[in-house]
């Protein structure tokens, strides 16, 4: 029914963007928290690149504008979730060394689902409109980032 996913460096691979944009075609609601600001641009402009395919499938994405996102947690279907150090990027998922606690616990869930919940008052929703007016210099380094996807 819900994926609620929070990580600040969101660089979905083909199989990860396959496998969400497959569960909004099922009815599941996929929703993706993301820093409005990152410490690292270069993580920034190749996760923005992503966005397109993403809206279009009907994931619902929002930058976060409070204050630095370093969260790392994922919620489906208020009882299964997780909470650790992967982000969800290529260099997190196949070169670090990286530990998430995976817990099958409706309290857990429920609390990380109003964590969420609250996190999106603060939050601004990326709309496909928006990401394809981005400025011209925004596409031209989310281009450059390209060779770098892998390492990120």
């Amino acid at each position: 029914r819900t994926i609620l996913i929070t990580n600040p460096y969101f660089v979905p691979d083909e199989r990860m963007t396959e496998a969400l944009v497959a569960a909004v075609a099922r009815g599941v609601r996929v929703a993706v928290l993301v820093p409005g600001e990152i410490d690292y641009n270069i993580v920034r402009a190749a996760s923005r690149r992503a966005f397109g395919r993403l809206l279009r499938g009907g994931i619902e994405i929002y930058e976060y504008r409070a204050a630095l996102l370093h969260a790392k947690t994922i919620v489906i279907d208020g009882v299964w979730s997780t909470v650790g150090s992967a982000n969800l990027d290529p260099r997190s998922l196949a070169l670090n060394a990286e530990l998430n606690l995976v817990m099958y616990s409706r309290d857990v869930a429920d609390r990380l689902q109003r964590i969420f919940a609250d996190d999106l008052a603060y939050s601004r929703r990326v709309d496909l409109a928006r990401w394809r007016a981005r400025p011209v210099w925004r596409r031209v380094i989310e281009l450059l980032s390209v060779p770098l996807r892998e390492q990120l």
